[in-house]
C-alpha cells in the first residue's frame, strides 16, 4: 500500500519493528489513570461467579502498580468469593457494607460517613472495598451511581453481565454521548437496564469524566485496549480532529507504526515517518488519546500544487464513529488554506474507495495526479490502485 493508501483500519496487534517506536495501548491508558480514583460496581449477579472476577483481579494489579486509587463495591452476596480471589489485594480489615435503603427521599443516598469511611480506607492503601446489602440491581446501581458521584471519582465502570449496548443494527454501540443516553434508554426495553442508563446519565450530570458498561469478564480489555468491549458514556461528543503538536509525535509514529504492522499502511523507515508527522492531524479522545490520524504531504508535488492525503488510519474501537471523515474535512480545510489546486489519494481496498467516492473525491487515472508519485513505483501495483482526486478551486 502506498503513502497515500488507506484500507480503512483493522486492530490486530502485531509487534513493532525494532528499528520504530513500540505502541502500547495499555501505557496510554495507565497515564490517563495515573494518579486518579477509578469507582468499579459489579452489578449483582456479578461477582458471583469466579469467572467474572479473573478479568477484575487483572485490571486491579495493574490499576495498583499504576498508583490509581480503586473502589471496588459489590453485592454482599458477592463479597466473600470476591475477598478470597483477591488473595494479597484484599483488604485486611472487614470492608463496609452500606445498606441503600437508609437512603434519603427514597433514594439510596450514600451518607457522609460512607464517603468518610472509604477515604480512611485509600489514605491506607489504593485498592477499597465495599459491599451493598442488596441483591437488587437496580438499587445496586443507582447507591454506586451515587457513591461516584459524591466521591467524584474519575471514572465509574459498571460490570454488568449483558454488557455494554447494542444498536439496531445489532453492532456494539461503542459511544455514547450525555445527549444521546435518553433517546438510547428509550429503545431498551428492560426495565433494570432502562435504570441503568438513567444512573449513568446522573454520573455524567454530576461530574464523572466518563461510565463504561462492560461485562465483567471483559473489564481489562475495555479499560486498557482500544479495541473495546462495552459502551463508553461521555458528557460531550468524544473527540475533535485538529493539528498534532510536536510533543505528539512520537504516540503519531507509535500509530503510524501499528498500522504498518497491521498490513493496513505503507511500510516507510524512520526517517519517511518523519517527513510526513509534520503536516499530520489527529482525531484526540478529550484531551487524551489519539483515535486515528492523517497527513497532508505537499512537498513533494509543489510544481503542481498538489497536496496528497496519505497514513490515514483509525483504531478499531473508533470505526463508524466518523473519525476518518472527520480528519480527511480537515485535511481538505488545510489544503484550501495552502491554495492548492487539488488533493488526491490512493488505495488498494474497495472499502477505502467507497469511503473516498463518499466524501466526494473522483477516481482518476494515474496521469491526473503528480509524476513524482510514481517516482519508483512498481507499475503492476499501481494498476491495482484505485485513485481519487478533489479538485479545489
Amino acid at each position: 500500500m502506498s503513502a497515500g493508501e488507506e484500507a480503512l483500519p483493522s486492530d490486530a496487534g502485531v509487534a513493532a519493528r525494532p528499528d520504530t517506536v513500540a505502541f502500547s495501548e495499555k501505557s496510554f491508558y495507565l497515564e490517563e489513570f495515573y494518579g486518579k480514583s477509578l469507582l468499579l460496581a459489579l452489578i449483582p449477579p456479578a461477582g458471583e461467579r469466579i469467572s467474572d472476577l479473573n478479568s477484575l483481579l487483572r485490571a486491579l494489579r495493574e490499576l495498583k502498580r499504576n498508583q490509581t486509587r480503586c473502589i471496588v463495591v459489590v453485592s454482599e452476596n458477592a463479597l466473600p468469593r470476591l475477598l478470597r480471589r483477591m488473595g494479597r489485594m484484599a483488604p485486611s480489615t472487614t470492608p463496609p457494607t452500606f445498606d441503600p435503603a437508609r437512603g434519603v427521599r427514597s433514594r439510596p443516598y450514600p451518607p457522609d460517613s460512607a464517603v468518610a469511611q472509604i477515604w480512611q480506607r485509600l489514605s491506607v492503601r489504593s485498592i477499597v472495598v465495599a459491599s451493598v446489602r442488596t441483591a437488587n440491581a437496580q438499587d445496586f446501581t443507582v447507591f454506586a451511581q451515587e457513591l461516584a458521584s459524591r466521591l467524584r471519582v474519575f471514572k465509574l465502570a459498571l460490570l454488568d453481565r449483558q454488557g455494554g449496548l447494542t444498536a439496531k443494527d445489532g453492532n456494539r454501540l461503542s459511544f455514547v454521548e450525555l445527549s444521546r443516553v435518553n433517546r438510547t434508554a428509550r429503545r431498551e426495553r428492560s426495565r433494570a437496564r432502562r435504570a441503568m442508563l438513567r444512573a449513568v446519565k446522573r454520573a455524567l450530570e454530576d461530574g464523572i469524566g466518563s461510565v463504561n458498561l462492560v461485562t465483567p469478564r471483559e473489564v481489562y480489555e475495555e479499560l486498557f485496549s482500544y479495541v473495546g468491549c462495552g459502551t463508553l458514556f461521555t458528557q460531550a461528543q468524544y473527540g475533535s480532529a485538529r493539528p498534532i503538536s510536536i510533543d505528539d509525535f512520537e504516540e503519531v509514529e507509535a500509530l503510524i507504526v501499528r498500522g504498518q504492522n497491521e498490513g493496513v499502511l505503507l511500510p516507510r523507515k524512520h526517517e519517511e515517518i518523519a517527513a510526513i508527522l509534520p503536516s499530520c492531524f489527529g482525531y484526540r479522545i478529550g484531551d487524551e488519546h489519539l483515535a486515528g490520524i492523517c497527513s497532508l504531504l505537499t512537498e513533494p508535488y509543489r510544481r503542481e500544487r498538489a497536496g496528497e492525503l496519505t497514513a490515514l488510519y483509525t483504531l478499531t474501537r473508533f470505526q463508524g464513529e466518523g473519525v476518518a471523515a472527520e480528519l480527511t474535512k480537515e485535511v481538505l480545510k488545510e489544503a484550501a488554506a495552502r491554495k492548492l489546486r487539488y488533493l488526491f489519494a490512493c488505495t488498494s481496498e474497495e472499502r477505502a474507495a467507497r469511503f473516498f467516492k463518499r466524501l466526494h473525491f473522483r477516481r482518476v487515472g494515474p496521469q491526473e495526479v503528480p509524476p513524482a508519485k510514481w517516482h519508483g513505483y512498481d507499475r503492476a501495483r499501481i494498476a491495482r490502485l484505485s485513485i481519487f482526486r478533489v479538485d479545489l478551486g
